[in-house]
């Protein structure tokens, strides 16, 4: 039988590169808190959802994301990287990791958390559901607002490249895009 930290290792060695949702949160006295979690992704489209898993004990967000009921997800990219790596650090609760990092916020329009004002998307979210998995805490959001920086969009499109997104490999490693290559889907030949 595996231990459970062997598990850890070998599942986010595998399965890479995961997307990082950078997760700014504000806690009921006014406090931001921001941390990046590899465990996220989309989780539907109509209406659009997004999804984290989080360790209960570990973090502010989930406490915030509770009490609140709001989140942001920021969509870091390579040159901010150093701060997000940051931001992870296991801190003491109520520590305002945009002080922290130097990361200047922006207002968000339709929920109070601040955004991490050098990202290029951001997802606006209220918190939907709370689903225990284990140890850990799935937190569903729905995007009530998304905003994207200009220079990533063209053709009615995010164009990745322009993103230059990060991931998160396994142990300290993160990754960014390499080649990006396009396969046009199948069709079905009628016989």
């Amino acid at each position: 039988m595996w231990e459970p930290t062997d598990i850890n290792f070998i599942l986010t060695g595998l399965v890479v590169p995961r997307p990082i949702g950078w997760i700014s949160t504000l806690a009921a006295d006014g406090v931001p808190n921001l941390s990046p979690f590899s465990f996220f992704n989309v989780a539907a489209n109509d209406p659009p959802h997004v999804l984290f898993s989080i360790s209960p004990t570990t973090k502010d967000t989930l406490a915030n994301c509770r009490e609140t009921g709001e989140f942001v997800v920021n969509i870091a990219h390579r040159a901010i990287v150093d701060q997000l790596v940051e931001s992870s650090a296991a801190v003491r609760p109520q520590t305002d990791e945009f002080q922290l990092t130097g990361l200047k916020t922006a207002p968000s329009v339709r929920v109070k958390p601040p955004r991490v004002a050098a990202a290029k998307a951001h997802f606006e979210c209220v918190s939907r559901q709370f689903v225990p998995i284990g140890k850990s805490m799935l937190v569903i959001g729905e995007i009530v607002h998304l905003h994207i920086a200009s220079e990533v969009w063209r053709d009615g499109r995010v164009r990745p490249e322009l993103l230059d997104p990060v991931g998160r490999l396994g142990g300290s490693l993160y990754s960014a895009l390499g080649e990006v290559f396009s396969r046009p889907p199948p069709t079905i030949n009628e016989r």
